[in-house]
């Protein structure tokens, strides 16, 4: 986190307190005017009376009090004679807000820290909840707001402090002297100019655009948030682009277009397409990004691919069928419920249907209820109505075999999940809170599996999963599409990586963590699916003759290895 010098400089803006064995220095609900670097001796943090968490020395204490309008939310006591670093927080912010280096590398680090702990609270209360600890349920729901105020508090600092925003421009070649300039720019830059005159596949060769995408929205359906505009979409879009290149090693940039108009918005993305070796559109409403994604793929020779309706459609795919193995039922002979007919929930049942589910057996619900034939929409769900008698989510769960949520909270009752048939999946996608709550879930039934988008409970079901590596893959052998097969590709590599062991080369540990009811998909940090979907898609893109660029898998597999190492 910080080197010694900068603890050295850190320890001239404070000084140094000591405290005895049984005193407490942080009061629950208190004034803050500082925050503190336990040096020696070890402490307790409770809330409301209930121990959370035992502290040793190198930690900070008090820090969410910059994440909360300056009041303590928890109590800190000395377990035995502790030495603390005081910081005023005033006396700090003046520093961060005149931007500081190590004030800015401090904060970052105190709200990495904070986010970390309010995560591996969560876990510990919800792992306690599920042991059936009846005191520790109004806990956590105390803990809530208290919880969405400090980390709304912390994504504003976050994005606010340093540079603003996320990104920035780097170059990749030397530029420091007229003569780099001479090559870089005027007179030197007309050559590749000439020879992508003459041959547009050599852009891959001089420029940076088989190594990158843009990520384009008009802001109709953000998040949650819903139609919030371009401008506001923005820090999503960045956040975006930061994801390709972490996990991917892709450049992205970020493109907000002020255009509502389906046609007009199609030209546009078109028109920008050369810029770029794919195009991943991202918070486009339904029915409008359905149509949106078909036209610009007619009218462009690059993958361009609305990663709402397909991200979370493969890695739910995967998980179907590492659950279904698990289960040992057939993806022929189910039958699956989903809630939520939106871009996410009717592609995630179109894909479903193409994995091998039968079309009469899927039944597609919305806010109105059962999407049946006649029942008049008139629109892109018809295509998934089916001839039923059912009306509600209610009726058309009992005896399902599989529940897809890509709605609201706590839509689907525990007496809906208790009708379902023998060793149900629920794929509870709904982010923060899912359509049913995990421990609500696995109390009511002891055969279930259940994923949600939540990365403290167990198979988080999340897109980024997926869309680094498919664009990873399809920008490698210069794709033209990303068609069905490659989609499928990947959702059989993810599912084939949760059966491998747990090792090294993940990039995180975890022993106890093997093929289950508990693991059904890689997670999100495992280094692998790097290596193993992106190799998966450019071999699919060839198979199906929309690569321009023929690759040798075993080379091509030794270069991921070392974007790999690169990145640490």
């Amino acid at each position: 986190m910080l080197n010694h010098n900068e603890l050295e400089q850190l320890m001239s803006l404070g000084q140094e307190v000591s405290v005895p064995r049984g005193e407490v220095f942080i009061e629950e609900g208190a004034k803050a005017e500082s925050f503190f670097i336990l040096v020696s001796g070890r402490v307790e943090v409770k809330k409301k009376g209930n121990h959370i968490a035992e502290l040793v020395a190198g930690v900070f204490l008090g820090e969410m009090a910059l994440f909360n309008k300056n009041v303590r939310v928890s109590e800190v006591i000395a377990l035995e004679p502790v030495i603390l670093l005081e910081i005023p927080t005033e006396e700090f912010w003046l520093h961060v807000l005149n931007q500081d280096p190590l004030a800015v590398k401090v904060m970052e680090s105190l709200g990495q820290i904070m986010t970390e702990r309010l995560q591996q609270q969560d876990a510990d209360l919800f792992s306690r909840i599920a042991e059936n600890d009846p005191n520790l349920a109004d806990l956590a729901t105390m803990l809530e707001p208290v919880k969405r105020q400090l980390m709304a508090d912390w994504a504003l600092k976050y994005h606010a402090i340093g540079r603003p925003g996320k990104l920035a421009i780097t170059a990749t070649k030397p530029s420091g002297s007229a003569a780099d300039l001479s090559v870089a720019y005027s007179p030197g830059v007309s050559e590749p100019c000439l020879a992508i005159e003459k041959d547009a596949e050599c852009a891959y060769d001089y420029t940076a655009k088989g190594q990158l995408v843009g990520v384009i929205t008009n802001g109709t359906a953000v998040l949650g948030l819903g139609n919030i505009g371009a401008l506001a979409a923005k820090p999503v879009m960045e956040g975006k682009a930061i994801l390709f290149k972490q996990f991917a090693d892709i450049d992205a940039f970020d493109i907000e277009v002020d255009e509502t108009d389906p046609d007009r918005f199609i030209d546009i993305v078109c028109a920008v397409a050369p810029t770029f070796g794919g195009i991943n559109l991202e918070d486009i409403r339904a029915p409008e990004c359905f149509y949106i994604e078909r036209k610009c793929n007619e009218r462009s020779d690059i993958p361009i691919f609305h990663d709402d309706q397909h991200g979370t459609a493969i890695i739910a795919g995967a998980a179907l069928l590492n659950a279904l193995e698990l289960v040992d039922k057939r993806i022929n002979e189910i039958r699956v419920v989903f809630s939520g007919a939106g871009a996410a929930g009717f592609s995630c049942a179109k894909y479903f249907i193409s994995l091998g589910v039968l079309p009469e057996n899927l039944i597609l619900t919305d806010v109105k209820g059962v999407v049946y034939k006649g029942r008049g929409d008139n629109n892109y769900l018809d295509e998934l109505a089916i001839d039923t008698e059912l009306r509600t989510l209610a009726e058309a769960i009992e005896g399902a075999d599989v529940f897809m949520g890509a709605s609201v909270p706590g839509i689907l009752k525990p007496d809906m999940l208790k009708s379902m048939k023998q060793d149900p999946i629920v794929f509870a996608m709904a982010n923060p809170v899912p359509e049913i709550d995990y421990p609500v879930a696995m109390r009511t039934r002891a055969d279930l599996i259940m994923g949600t988008g939540r990365s403290d409970y167990p198979n988080q079901i999340n897109n980024v999963s997926a869309f680094p590596y498919i664009f990873r893959g399809a920008l490698d052998i210069h794709a033209t599409c990303i068609n069905e097969e490659m989609k499928h590709a990947a959702t059989k590599a993810l599912a084939a990586l949760a059966h491998e062991p747990i090792s090294e080369e993940c990039g995180f540990e975890d022993k106890k963590l093997s093929f289950g009811r508990k693991y059904i998909i890689p997670k999100p940090f495992d280094r692998r699916l790097l290596l193993n979907v992106s190799s998966a898609v450019a071999c699919s893109a060839m198979d199906t003759g929309v690569a321009r660029k023929k690759l040798d898998m075993d080379e091509y597999k030794q270069q991921l290895e070392l974007i790999l190492k690169l990145k640490g």
